[in-house]
């Protein structure tokens, strides 16, 4: 949600006609005035941090369900049918 609303001010930042106004950025609890480019300028870098993170995040999802997946393995091994583990929810 929070990459679309980047996105999202980004493509509004783009249509402004007037390039000499100040643009409210927020900081924290603060807004500050900056230029346009300036301003899309930090859209990109956050929006590239936060792509890095979900990246981060989707890469140790995928470390979490193989060592899931490898575990069911070997518990199905020992145990056959008489156990039953919950289905994945991929």
């Amino acid at each position: 949600k929070t990459l679309q609303n980047l996105q999202d001010a980004s493509d509004e930042l783009m249509m402004l006609e007037d390039d000499t106004s100040l643009v409210s950025y927020q900081i924290g609890g603060v807004f500050i005035g900056h230029s346009q480019e300036e301003t899309q300028e930090m859209l990109e870098t956050a929006k590239e941090a936060l792509e890095q993170e979900v990246k981060s995040v989707e890469e140790r999802v995928s470390e979490i369900q193989q060592v899931l997946g490898d575990l069911k393995v070997q518990l199905y091994a020992k145990f056959g049918d008489n156990i039953n583990l919950e289905a994945d929810e991929s």
